[in-house]
Protein backbone atom coordinates (compact mmCIF):
# COMPACT_ATOMS: atom_id res chain seq x y z
CA UNK A 1 0.00 0.00 0.00
CA UNK A 2 0.97 3.65 -0.67
CA UNK A 3 0.71 6.19 2.36
CA UNK A 4 0.66 10.20 0.85
CA UNK A 5 1.93 12.71 3.27
CA UNK A 6 1.41 16.43 1.88
CA UNK A 7 4.13 18.51 3.49
CA UNK A 8 5.05 21.81 3.83
CA UNK A 9 7.82 23.16 5.89
CA UNK A 10 7.34 20.29 7.83
CA UNK A 11 11.26 20.04 8.83
CA UNK A 12 10.66 19.49 13.16
CA UNK A 13 7.64 16.69 12.37
CA UNK A 14 8.34 15.04 9.13
CA UNK A 15 10.49 12.23 10.29
CA UNK A 16 8.59 11.33 13.19
CA UNK A 17 5.56 10.63 10.92
CA UNK A 18 7.40 8.65 8.19
CA UNK A 19 9.30 6.37 10.84
CA UNK A 20 5.79 6.03 12.80
CA UNK A 21 4.42 4.35 9.42
CA UNK A 22 7.22 2.01 8.75
CA UNK A 23 6.71 1.21 12.47
CA UNK A 24 3.85 -0.87 11.70
CA UNK A 25 4.31 -4.23 11.33
CA UNK A 26 2.03 -6.15 9.16
CA UNK A 27 2.85 -9.60 7.66
CA UNK A 28 2.55 -9.85 3.79
CA UNK A 29 2.46 -6.03 3.49
CA UNK A 30 4.67 -3.68 1.78
CA UNK A 31 4.15 0.06 2.48
CA UNK A 32 5.85 2.81 0.42
CA UNK A 33 5.65 6.00 1.60
CA UNK A 34 5.65 9.07 -0.82
CA UNK A 35 6.22 12.81 0.93
CA UNK A 36 4.77 15.33 -1.55
CA UNK A 37 7.08 18.60 -0.39
CA UNK A 38 4.35 21.16 -1.55
CA UNK A 39 6.65 24.12 -1.60
CA UNK A 40 8.85 24.03 1.60
CA UNK A 41 11.64 26.40 2.16
CA UNK A 42 13.44 24.34 5.23
CA UNK A 43 14.85 20.58 4.83
CA UNK A 44 11.19 18.73 4.67
CA UNK A 45 12.61 17.09 1.62
CA UNK A 46 15.82 15.74 2.68
CA UNK A 47 14.62 14.82 6.19
CA UNK A 48 11.98 12.87 4.82
CA UNK A 49 14.07 11.18 2.55
CA UNK A 50 16.40 10.19 5.13
CA UNK A 51 13.63 8.37 7.34
CA UNK A 52 13.03 6.67 4.40
CA UNK A 53 10.34 8.26 2.29
CA UNK A 54 9.50 8.62 -1.62
CA UNK A 55 9.90 11.85 -2.39
CA UNK A 56 7.53 14.21 -5.11
CA UNK A 57 8.79 17.39 -4.93
CA UNK A 58 6.19 20.52 -5.96
CA UNK A 59 8.84 23.56 -6.65
CA UNK A 60 7.91 26.33 -4.71
CA UNK A 61 7.54 28.81 -7.56
CA UNK A 62 4.77 26.58 -8.59
CA UNK A 63 2.49 26.41 -5.43
CA UNK A 64 1.88 28.84 -2.32
CA UNK A 65 1.14 25.49 -0.38
CA UNK A 66 -2.04 23.32 -1.36
CA UNK A 67 -2.57 20.60 0.51
CA UNK A 68 -5.45 19.12 -1.66
CA UNK A 69 -3.11 19.31 -4.80
CA UNK A 70 -0.24 17.61 -3.03
CA UNK A 71 -2.81 14.86 -2.46
CA UNK A 72 -3.32 14.51 -6.07
CA UNK A 73 0.19 14.38 -7.26
CA UNK A 74 1.03 11.73 -4.55
CA UNK A 75 -1.45 9.76 -5.58
CA UNK A 76 -0.47 10.03 -9.11
CA UNK A 77 2.51 7.97 -8.03
CA UNK A 78 1.04 5.77 -5.61
CA UNK A 79 1.18 1.85 -6.51
CA UNK A 80 -0.15 0.04 -3.79
CA UNK A 81 -3.58 -1.64 -3.84
CA UNK A 82 -4.68 0.93 -1.55
CA UNK A 83 -4.13 5.32 -0.88
CA UNK A 84 -3.75 5.95 2.60
CA UNK A 85 -3.59 9.86 3.09
CA UNK A 86 -2.33 11.20 6.14
CA UNK A 87 -1.06 15.16 7.07
CA UNK A 88 2.30 16.00 8.03
CA UNK A 89 1.36 16.91 11.72
CA UNK A 90 0.13 13.29 12.39
CA UNK A 91 1.79 10.44 13.97
CA UNK A 92 0.08 6.99 13.48
CA UNK A 93 -0.77 5.03 16.89
CA UNK A 94 0.27 0.83 17.22
CA UNK A 95 -2.37 -0.74 15.20
CA UNK A 96 -3.39 1.85 12.86
CA UNK A 97 -2.03 0.19 9.87
CA UNK A 98 -3.76 -2.91 10.99
CA UNK A 99 -6.98 -1.35 11.70
CA UNK A 100 -7.60 0.47 8.38
CA UNK A 101 -6.57 -3.24 6.43
CA UNK A 102 -8.89 -4.91 9.29
CA UNK A 103 -11.92 -2.24 7.36
CA UNK A 104 -11.13 -2.79 4.06
CA UNK A 105 -10.99 -7.13 4.62
CA UNK A 106 -14.62 -6.03 5.95
CA UNK A 107 -15.41 -4.67 2.74
CA UNK A 108 -14.81 -1.03 2.94
CA UNK A 109 -14.08 0.32 -0.09
CA UNK A 110 -13.24 3.64 1.76
CA UNK A 111 -11.32 4.35 5.84
CA UNK A 112 -11.39 7.06 7.52
CA UNK A 113 -9.54 6.89 11.09
CA UNK A 114 -9.53 8.39 13.98
CA UNK A 115 -7.54 11.53 15.05
CA UNK A 116 -6.54 11.68 18.57
CA UNK A 117 -4.83 14.21 20.95
CA UNK A 118 -1.48 13.92 21.60
CA UNK A 119 0.03 14.27 25.15
CA UNK A 120 2.17 17.94 25.96
CA UNK A 121 0.28 20.36 23.60
CA UNK A 122 -0.20 23.71 24.98
CA UNK A 123 -3.68 24.87 26.00
CA UNK A 124 -4.26 26.70 22.95
CA UNK A 125 -3.47 23.72 20.63
CA UNK A 126 -5.93 21.63 22.80
CA UNK A 127 -8.62 23.82 22.29
CA UNK A 128 -7.85 23.68 18.67
CA UNK A 129 -8.20 20.07 18.56
CA UNK A 130 -11.60 20.50 20.32
CA UNK A 131 -13.16 22.97 18.29
CA UNK A 132 -12.54 21.37 15.15
CA UNK A 133 -11.82 17.01 15.65
CA UNK A 134 -15.27 16.34 18.06
CA UNK A 135 -16.84 13.96 15.20
CA UNK A 136 -13.72 12.02 14.61
CA UNK A 137 -12.07 11.23 17.71
CA UNK A 138 -11.00 7.54 19.28
CA UNK A 139 -14.43 7.43 21.50
CA UNK A 140 -16.28 7.57 18.79
CA UNK A 141 -18.61 4.30 17.48
CA UNK A 142 -17.72 2.93 14.28
CA UNK A 143 -20.49 2.90 11.56
CA UNK A 144 -20.94 4.72 8.05
CA UNK A 145 -20.23 8.18 8.15
CA UNK A 146 -21.48 11.07 5.45
CA UNK A 147 -17.85 12.41 5.08
CA UNK A 148 -14.28 12.25 6.70
CA UNK A 149 -11.97 14.76 6.60
CA UNK A 150 -8.52 13.67 4.57
CA UNK A 151 -6.05 13.99 7.26
CA UNK A 152 -6.53 10.35 7.96
CA UNK A 153 -8.08 8.44 5.64
CA UNK A 154 -7.77 5.45 2.87
CA UNK A 155 -9.28 4.85 -0.19
CA UNK A 156 -8.79 1.64 -2.81
CA UNK A 157 -6.36 2.99 -5.38
CA UNK A 158 -7.79 2.13 -8.25
CA UNK A 159 -11.54 3.81 -7.04
CA UNK A 160 -9.69 6.95 -6.40
CA UNK A 161 -8.11 6.76 -9.86
CA UNK A 162 -11.10 6.98 -11.56
CA UNK A 163 -12.73 9.97 -9.39
CA UNK A 164 -11.77 13.36 -9.60
CA UNK A 165 -9.91 13.46 -6.68
CA UNK A 166 -9.49 16.07 -4.09
CA UNK A 167 -10.80 19.67 -5.33
CA UNK A 168 -7.69 21.61 -6.09
CA UNK A 169 -9.46 25.38 -6.42
CA UNK A 170 -9.25 27.97 -3.67
CA UNK A 171 -10.41 28.48 -1.11
CA UNK A 172 -12.31 25.63 -1.26
CA UNK A 173 -9.01 23.27 -1.72
CA UNK A 174 -7.86 24.59 1.48
CA UNK A 175 -10.83 23.38 4.00
CA UNK A 176 -13.44 21.22 2.26
CA UNK A 177 -11.06 19.61 -0.85
CA UNK A 178 -12.59 16.36 -0.01
CA UNK A 179 -16.44 16.99 -0.21
CA UNK A 180 -16.72 16.83 -3.95
CA UNK A 181 -14.68 13.69 -3.98
CA UNK A 182 -16.67 11.99 -1.18
CA UNK A 183 -19.94 13.13 -3.04
CA UNK A 184 -18.50 11.18 -6.01
CA UNK A 185 -18.42 8.30 -3.87
CA UNK A 186 -21.40 8.82 -2.10
CA UNK A 187 -23.43 9.10 -6.07
CA UNK A 188 -21.38 5.55 -6.98
CA UNK A 189 -22.76 3.49 -3.63
CA UNK A 190 -19.66 4.04 -2.09
CA UNK A 191 -19.72 4.52 1.41
CA UNK A 192 -16.77 5.87 3.95
CA UNK A 193 -16.49 3.81 7.23
CA UNK A 194 -15.73 5.29 10.12
CA UNK A 195 -12.83 3.19 12.15
CA UNK A 196 -12.01 4.49 15.67
CA UNK A 197 -9.28 1.75 16.16
CA UNK A 198 -7.38 3.62 13.02
CA UNK A 199 -5.78 5.93 15.48
CA UNK A 200 -3.33 9.30 14.71
CA UNK A 201 -2.50 11.81 16.80
CA UNK A 202 -2.64 15.25 15.32
CA UNK A 203 -0.56 17.68 16.79
CA UNK A 204 -2.94 20.75 16.46
CA UNK A 205 -0.95 24.31 16.30
CA UNK A 206 -0.81 26.56 19.28
CA UNK A 207 -1.69 30.12 19.30
CA UNK A 208 -4.95 32.10 19.65
CA UNK A 209 -4.44 33.48 16.40
CA UNK A 210 -3.73 30.02 14.72
CA UNK A 211 -7.12 28.89 16.43
CA UNK A 212 -9.34 31.88 14.94
CA UNK A 213 -8.20 31.78 11.60
CA UNK A 214 -8.30 28.35 10.65
CA UNK A 215 -11.97 28.23 11.58
CA UNK A 216 -12.36 31.27 9.62
CA UNK A 217 -10.86 29.79 6.60
CA UNK A 218 -12.71 26.31 7.23
CA UNK A 219 -15.79 28.75 7.20
CA UNK A 220 -15.23 30.75 4.26
CA UNK A 221 -16.09 27.97 1.64
CA UNK A 222 -18.15 25.87 4.21
CA UNK A 223 -21.66 27.15 2.40
CA UNK A 224 -20.44 26.82 -0.90
CA UNK A 225 -19.35 23.44 -0.67
CA UNK A 226 -22.11 21.80 1.74
CA UNK A 227 -24.82 23.78 -0.35
CA UNK A 228 -23.47 22.44 -3.49
CA UNK A 229 -22.40 18.63 -2.40
CA UNK A 230 -25.01 18.17 0.47
CA UNK A 231 -22.09 15.92 1.88
CA UNK A 232 -23.27 17.00 5.53
CA UNK A 233 -25.04 15.12 8.51
CA UNK A 234 -27.47 18.00 8.18
CA UNK A 235 -27.94 18.47 4.78
CA UNK A 236 -31.36 20.19 5.32
CA UNK A 237 -29.69 22.87 6.92
CA UNK A 238 -27.75 24.11 3.86
CA UNK A 239 -30.94 24.10 1.24
CA UNK A 240 -31.34 27.24 2.21
CA UNK A 241 -27.75 28.94 1.67
CA UNK A 242 -29.33 32.60 2.84
CA UNK A 243 -30.84 31.37 6.29
CA UNK A 244 -27.38 29.73 6.60
CA UNK A 245 -25.85 33.45 6.54
CA UNK A 246 -28.62 35.53 8.25
CA UNK A 247 -28.17 33.11 10.96
CA UNK A 248 -24.46 32.16 11.28
CA UNK A 249 -24.08 34.43 14.64
CA UNK A 250 -26.91 32.84 16.63
CA UNK A 251 -26.07 29.43 15.19
CA UNK A 252 -22.42 30.24 16.94
CA UNK A 253 -23.87 29.85 20.38
CA UNK A 254 -25.94 26.36 19.24
CA UNK A 255 -23.00 24.94 17.89
CA UNK A 256 -20.51 25.59 21.12
CA UNK A 257 -23.01 23.96 22.83
CA UNK A 258 -23.43 20.85 20.81
CA UNK A 259 -19.56 20.62 20.79
CA UNK A 260 -19.35 20.74 24.23
CA UNK A 261 -22.32 17.91 24.48
CA UNK A 262 -19.75 15.56 21.94
CA UNK A 263 -17.17 15.78 23.95
CA UNK A 264 -18.93 15.11 27.54
CA UNK A 265 -21.17 12.29 26.14
CA UNK A 266 -17.02 10.55 25.20
CA UNK A 267 -16.32 11.27 28.85
CA UNK A 268 -13.92 14.38 28.40
CA UNK A 269 -14.73 17.08 30.29
CA UNK A 270 -11.85 19.29 29.85
CA UNK A 271 -13.59 21.66 26.64
CA UNK A 272 -16.31 22.37 29.47
CA UNK A 273 -13.70 24.80 30.94
CA UNK A 274 -12.84 25.91 27.98
CA UNK A 275 -15.97 26.81 26.72
CA UNK A 276 -14.87 31.11 26.48
CA UNK A 277 -12.39 29.75 23.55
CA UNK A 278 -15.06 27.30 21.74
CA UNK A 279 -17.13 30.21 21.59
CA UNK A 280 -14.73 32.51 20.15
CA UNK A 281 -13.63 29.85 18.14
CA UNK A 282 -17.47 29.09 16.63
CA UNK A 283 -17.59 32.94 16.19
CA UNK A 284 -14.81 33.41 14.28
CA UNK A 285 -16.16 30.53 12.03
CA UNK A 286 -19.45 32.29 11.98
CA UNK A 287 -17.79 35.44 10.53
CA UNK A 288 -16.11 32.97 8.11
CA UNK A 289 -19.65 32.16 7.01
CA UNK A 290 -21.28 35.19 6.51
CA UNK A 291 -18.37 36.79 4.54
CA UNK A 292 -17.98 33.91 2.60
CA UNK A 293 -21.54 33.09 2.04
CA UNK A 294 -22.16 36.63 0.72
CA UNK A 295 -19.65 36.11 -1.66
CA UNK A 296 -20.23 32.98 -2.66
CA UNK A 297 -24.45 33.93 -3.13
CA UNK A 298 -22.91 37.44 -4.95
CA UNK A 299 -21.28 34.98 -7.39
CA UNK A 300 -24.00 32.74 -8.03
CA UNK A 301 -26.19 35.41 -9.08
CA UNK A 302 -24.00 36.85 -11.58
CA UNK A 303 -23.53 33.37 -13.02
CA UNK A 304 -27.53 32.84 -13.06
CA UNK A 305 -27.75 36.33 -14.67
Amino acid sequence: MSVVIPARNSQPLIAGTVRAIFDQRVADVDVDVIVVDDGSTDETAAVARGAGARIVTIPADQTEGNPAAARNRGAAEATGDLVIFIDDDCTPAAGWLDAILSAHGGGAACVGGSLALPPGLPPSARLDYYSGWYHVHPKRPPGVVPNHPPGNISVDRALFSSTAGFTELQPIAYSHEELEWQAELRQRGVRIVFEPRAVAYHRNRPGLGNLLRRNYRWAHSSIEIKAQTQIVRWPWLYRFPISLVLLSFPLAFAHTGYIIGCWVRAGVFEPVLMLPGLLLARLAYATGMTVGGIRWLRRRRVAVR
